[in-house]
């Protein structure tokens, strides 16, 4: 009997190990993080809001190839469209698509919201999906703000 209870203990002690291994294991984490205009339009910061692999960055912000329309919503006219932005700075280069839609505003200005993902990167970047929202003003300079907030993590 007593050697039945030691194999059932060694059997159950061998299983907990076991178990703990494999939810030990690592877990591909997703990291919040936010990415704003600095200064002028073609300037970013990149802040982690969470702990994670994505660390900070700045550099350069580019926009390019997109293709605009307008909609109708509840009487407002909007007008709409979906840039690649590409973010170069010291850890790599991160690529998105964005959808976003504008609202003019009396004065000049313009305000914006939308969606953003991840289409690829390098260095740091590399392998890293996921995407967020954005939102931002235009000011009747032409000068634009924007913030963008998500989660990212690797593919």
């Amino acid at each position: 009997m007593i050697r039945k209870l030691t194999a059932t203990a060694a059997l159950a002690v061998a299983a907990v190990t076991l178990t703990s291994i494999a939810a030990g294991s690592p877990v591909a984490a997703k990291q919040r993080i936010a990415i704003q205009s600095k200064g002028a339009n073609d300037r970013f910061v990149l802040t982690p809001l969470t702990p994670g692999a994505i660390k900070p960055d700045t550099g350069t912000a580019t926009f390019c190839c997109w293709s605009s329309g307008h909609i109708m919503r509840d009487g407002w006219a909007i007008d709409t469209n979906d840039p690649q932005m590409r973010l170069t700075g010291k850890r790599g280069t991160l690529e998105t698509r964005t959808r976003i839609e504008w609202l003019d505003v009396p004065g000049g200005y313009a305000i914006f919201t939308g969606t953003w993902r991840v289409v690829s990167g390098t260095g740091d970047y590399v392998g890293l999906s996921g995407g967020g929202h954005v939102a931002g003003v235009t000011f009747p300079s032409g000068e634009t703000r924007w913030r963008r907030e998500g989660v990212l993590s690797p593919k």
